[in-house]
């Protein structure tokens, strides 16, 4: 029987396959000048959690969750940072467009980055880790902490959602769920 390699090897080979994938995660949601930091920290709680980590195809999605916490905490730490430079009342704050905003004014439809930009900050998330990142809802349930059926149904939701702010027609089941199931009343 074949002994699993050191830690060490099992973390670098988990760097070296989604430093990348997670770096353009981090691009799309957060400013520039903060992606290396965010990149870093990301892979400073893998390093940490590396026993939890699970194997397969499982791991992605779970670094994936940590990146979410990550960008999430660094968007928490600049409103603070906001809120504090407001008080003082002595400080300038300039306003940096948001990295999905950067990535979204690069399409030409402003109806569609007006519609983005209005959604709710849990809508813009769960869309872009299905359209951006590629996730199906079974992996974007793993990076939220849900189960799939609620991925599902808040994917859905939230096209509506944008579907509705643009103008175009309403998806009328939850995409991956069984359409015809969903007119018989069977749940998805």
């Amino acid at each position: 029987m074949e002994q699993s390699p050191p830690e060490s090897q099992r973390f670098r080979r988990l760097y070296d396959d989604n430093v990348e994938v997670i770096r353009r995660y981090c691009y799309r949601r957060i400013p520039e000048s903060e992606v290396d930091d965010a990149t870093i920290e990301v892979f400073t709680v893998v390093w940490k959690r590396l026993s939890e980590a699970p194997s397969g195809d499982g791991v992605l999605p779970w670094v994936y969750g940590i990146a979410h916490n990550v960008v999430r905490n660094l968007d928490r730490t600049r409103r603070r940072r906001a809120r504090l430079a407001n008080k003082l009342g002595t400080l300038r704050r300039r306003d940096e467009p948001s990295a999905e905003i950067q990535v979204i004014r690069r399409i030409d439809d402003e109806a569609v980055l007006d519609a983005v930009r209005e959604l709710r900050t849990a809508d813009r998330e769960i869309l872009m880790l299905a359209a951006w990142e590629g996730l199906k809802p079974s992996e974007i349930a793993s990076v939220l902490n849900i189960d799939a059926h609620a991925a599902s149904m808040r994917l859905h939701r939230a096209r509506n959602r944008l579907a509705r702010r643009v103008g175009a027609p309403q998806l009328r089941t939850p995409i991956g769920t069984d359409p015809q199931a969903a007119t018989e009343g069977g749940r998805p």
